[in-house]
């Protein structure tokens, strides 16, 4: 997996080390120095995703993440925050204004990997998306994207798995004001409780007692009405391997516990507007072709499975 990655920071030793970093792993790599930099590089070249640091004179990270979501032609390129702030406040903040991920000074390299993957990724997908609405028979295709920033993620189906329940009803006070929320405390009839549903999300705690939550996971991946359901972990700090490990595999996030209510929103959010962004185009070709038969699967986006 390769990717022109685009690194900004205004400090030129950490710029150096991220540069080397990813070079190592044969990712092309791309720098600026200021706000200003980074805008006029994503605007005149192809990036697939930007490191940004958030403290920086003149404009933080938090204006040039607002500022690329909020232009057309870089809406699409994911963007991974990194900064010395290490409060909810400001991870909440940074996914408010459009941030796909964050990670916290100092980076660790092999989290670092697994998150660049994961959101290189996404882009692979959003490139595929828009690439079919060049077509004048995909007009519905492009107005789907076009509309991405407009989808309303509220009203989602979300699926908590967890051996805990003190824990899951938790989690699901949290979310019910917004979402319609279920909880599964026997994970080995994941399987049979997502068959027939329509999920648009599934929680799934790393301390599943007596059953491996990745091996939970990879068995959801497996169906193939719920091959692209979007998956949050819910981890500790000792599962940290495991969340580096799944998030190479193609989980899609991880938060960690204990959860913090804003933080699980903005994430919550996140994952359901992406998935609606990834069916609707599906939906949207469907209702084109009317009775076109088999032409239908050629529209179904595929996420990584394990």
């Amino acid at each position: 997996m390769t990717a022109r990655v685009l690194i900004v920071d205004d400090i030129p030793t950490n710029v150096r080390l991220l540069e080397a970093r990813l070079s190592a792993e044969y990712f092309d790599v791309v720098t600026a120095t200021s706000g200003a930099a980074a805008l006029d590089i994503c605007a005149t070249s192809d990036v697939d995703i930007v490191l940004l640091d958030v403290m920086m004179p003149i404009m933080d990270g938090f204006e040039v993440c607002r500022r690329l979501k909020a232009n057309p032609k870089t809406h699409h390129i994911p963007v991974l925050m990194i900064t010395a702030l290490d409060q909810p406040s400001d991870r909440v903040l940074g996914l408010e204004v459009g941030a796909d991920d964050f990670l916290t000074k100092p980076v660790d390299d092999v989290q670092l990997m697994a998150r660049v993957k994961s959101l290189v990724r996404l882009k692979a997908l959003t490139d595929e998306l828009r690439a079919r609405a060049t077509t004048g028979q995909q007009i519905a295709i492009e107005d789907s994207i076009r509309a991405m920033d407009e989808i309303d993620a509220r009203g989602g189906s979300i699926l908590i798995i967890d051996t805990d329940m003190r824990h899951a009803e938790r989690i699901k006070n949290h979310l019910s004001r917004q979402h319609a929320v279920d909880i599964l405390t026997q994970p080995a009839d994941a399987v049979f409780q997502v068959t027939g549903a329509h999920y648009e999300l599934a929680l799934v705690s790393m301390a599943l007692e007596d059953f491996d939550p990745l091996r939970v996971c990879s068995q959801i991946r497996t169906l193939e009405h719920s091959r692209t359901l979007p998956i949050i972990l819910m981890a500790d700090d000792a599962d940290r391997p495991k969340v580096v490990r799944a998030l190479d595999l193609g989980i899609n996030d991880f938060i960690s516990r204990p959860v913090e209510r804003n933080e699980l929103a903005a994430r919550v959010t996140t994952q359901i507007r992406r998935h609606r962004y990834a069916v609707e185009p599906a939906r949207e070709c469907q209702q084109h072709h009317g009775d076109g038969g088999d032409r239908r699967s050629d529209w179904v986006v595929q996420s990584p499975i394990f």
